[in-house]
């Protein structure tokens, strides 16, 4: 079994601001195994990094702008700071200005969110202009037909279905989910139901297994025993020195 991966969730977001150029930057610099954002476009066709569909809370109440309802110029008057002393003058990012700090080695978790369709062929584009291998891109979602579409256009690329829930769905149905949508496997909420006998039904049927956001140590100790092939968190640096 591999060793399992630590990706900083949104970047190294509980010590800088979440989506960012830091917070990027610094899981470049703590050399986690990867990193993860969101992704949207803006009303004049930029990619950018937000997880929110707008500003409010990234910019600590100040403004909230619709994102998708806004153009990249006008995002760039919006402090995101979230609060994080010393991150002030925080900028939404280009997801394109993020891939500097992916690094060597590392792999990068690009969610598409609102179940944007739209978004497929344009971060497949973004990727092979980025002379990136592309290997190193695991594209993810909520929305079955986000994935299903993009396995269709690219279907040697990783994208994983994201699941949620407390406790998590059964494990047959996120199975029959991840057939029908041709997903490579799903990066699961780490509900309380997920155990050894959870795990072994989604390795038996072939499928990469992720689980998000993992923050404490208890819950990466519990992780870590089921061997699952990675792990989000927005302290991934801290964690993964934790249990080296």
């Amino acid at each position: 079994m591999a060793k399992t991966k630590w990706i900083s969730h949104r970047g190294e977001s509980y010590d800088a601001p979440e989506n960012t150029v830091p917070s990027f930057r610094l899981s470049l610099e703590r050399k986690t195994d990867g990193m993860e954002c969101d992704i949207y476009f803006t009303n004049d066709g930029k990619v950018v990094c937000n997880h929110d569909g707008d500003t409010g809370r990234v910019s600590g109440g100040f403004l909230k702008a619709l994102v998708t309802e806004s153009s990249y110029a006008g995002l760039q008057m919006v402090d995101v700071w979230n609060g994080k002393a010393g991150f002030e003058g925080a900028r939404i990012p280009l997801f394109t200005d993020t891939l500097p700090y992916l690094g060597p080695g590392r792999e990068y978790y690009v969610e598409i969110k609102k179940g944007d369709v739209n978004m497929v062929p344009e971060l497949i584009r973004i990727i092979d202009d980025s002379g990136i291998p592309k290997e190193r891109f695991t594209m993810i979602c909520f929305g079955d037909e986000v994935v299903k579409c993009y396995k269709e256009a690219a279907p040697e690329r990783k994208a994983l279905l994201l699941v949620g829930g407390e406790p998590a769905p059964d494990a047959e149905a996120v199975i029959e989910r991840l057939k029908a949508c041709h997903a490579d496997g799903v990066d699961i909420r780490c509900s309380s139901n997920i155990d050894e006998a959870y795990v072994a039904k989604l390795r038996r049927a072939g499928f990469y297994i992720a689980v998000w956001t993992v923050d404490t140590p208890e819950l990466a100790r519990k992780f870590l025993d089921l061997e699952v092939d990675s792990i989000t968190s927005n302290r991934a640096a801290w964690l993964m020195r934790m249990f080296a």
